[in-house]
């Protein structure tokens, strides 16, 4: 029994249900929409950069002295600098919004980006503070709370408004990592796959569960099976999950990073996916901060009925 019991602490499944149950008062999303789909743009940063995080294909040589990788630094500037602005401006066209995770050091070092984000409309979370260095190396609370709370602080400074969503580095939350989103009032979290949503009790405090690309896709997984290829798998992808979400309400997550699917050939995918998307009926765009307060009212509304 203590086994089973430290495997469910350590799986947070204390938190969290083992098994999510799809609730019988939901039938559909909002507007009697079948499936909801989400954008994610990843607006990273390291602080060391690295070609483990970045260009894992691409090792610095055995004997190397300098460890600053400038090949992953420029991918990450260009990211930034580039990729980022081509994504907003195809948003722009289609005139869809999405969820910007943004690394605390991006806000700080970048940041008109995340302030012309929220200028047009799209969300902007938290991907904690540096991509070098992810909550499983904190081996304290408290260590883990100053990077989240820097993250916090530099997005809102930047963008004008206090992040409510927030997704780990890889996505690997460390222990401490749900209970301080909930203790830092974030609404929704991304580091746990599921088809739908839940709301997950953190010592009072709820927070909803997005999952991050299960199901769903993203651009790294496109960009394998190069362009013309890559668009078939994105829309074969989605076609299944529109066909599931015609038994049962989906939801779909395509992710991009900025220095990936920022790339013109990348971001002319994503254009034509999205042409590919207004032939489908019953599907709701939103960010995953509408999906989360979607799902925060219907739920607080079926239990005054009870």
């Amino acid at each position: 029994m203590a086994l089973v019991e430290d495997l469910a602490k350590a799986y947070h499944w204390n938190y969290r249900p083992q098994t999510p149950k799809r609730p019988e008062w939901f039938t559909e999303w909002p507007g009697g929409a079948k499936i909801a789909v989400a954008f994610n743009i990843m607006h990273e940063w390291e602080s060391r950069p690295t070609p483990h995080h970045t260009v894992p294909s691409r090792p610095l040589p055995p004997d190397t002295h300098y460890r600053d990788d400038f090949f992953a630094l420029t991918m990450r500037e260009y990211g930034a600098n580039f990729g980022f602005w081509r994504l907003l401006d195809v948003f722009d066209k289609y005139d869809v919004k999405a969820s910007v995770l943004s690394s605390g050091l991006t806000a700080t070092l970048f940041p008109d980006t995340v302030a012309e984000a929220v200028r047009r409309g799209h969300e902007v979370g938290s991907h904690h503070w540096d991509q070098t260095i992810h909550p499983t190396v904190y081996k304290t609370k408290e260590e883990e709370r100053e990077p989240l709370l820097n993250s916090i602080k530099a997005i809102e400074k930047a963008s004008g408004q206090r992040p409510l969503g927030y997704m780990s580095q890889g996505p690997r939350p460390g222990p401490f990592t749900l209970e301080l989103c909930a203790e830092l009032g974030f609404k929704w979290n991304g580091d746990y796959d599921t088809d739908v949503p839940y709301t997950m009790n953190v010592n009072g405090k709820k927070v909803v569960s997005l999952g991050y690309v299960r199901p769903s896709i993203s651009d790294n997984e496109v960009w394998a099976y190069g362009f013309k290829d890559g668009l078939e798998q994105l829309k074969y992808e989605f076609r299944a999950t529109y066909d599931e979400a015609q038994r049962h309400p989906m939801k779909f997550r395509y992710t991009m990073h900025n220095y990936v699917g920022g790339r013109p050939g990348m971001a002319r995918i994503f254009e034509e996916f999205l042409q590919y998307l207004r032939g489908f009926r019953g599907v709701w765009f939103c960010r995953c901060i509408d999906m989360a307060d979607f799902w925060l009212q219907q739920e607080a509304l079926h239990e005054k009925k009870k």
